[in-house]
């Protein structure tokens, strides 16, 4: 399974879209992570830390293996 930060809230307020990242960039392998989670990301020539916001959910079915689970994040 796989999962892709799709967006992300920059402390700014301003809200970055996949339009904006590269296909391979913040494109993980594993488990997608739970609301409220923390990971590191990549965006605008910058690292940083980011809590997810959407992810996935507790008590839900797994994405199949083929898929990729969207994740939204915002900057910690």
């Amino acid at each position: 399974m796989s999962y892709w930060v799709k967006r992300i809230l920059l402390r700014t307020g301003e809200l970055v879209t996949e339009r904006e990242l590269r296909p391979d960039e913040n494109l993980f392998d594993g488990r997608a992570p739970m609301a409220g989670d923390k990971l590191i990301v990549a965006c605008r020539g910058r690292t940083f830390e980011a809590k997810v916001l959407v992810g996935r959910f507790a008590g839900r079915p797994e994405p199949e293996a083929n898929e990729i689970y969207p994740i939204r994040v915002e900057e910690v």
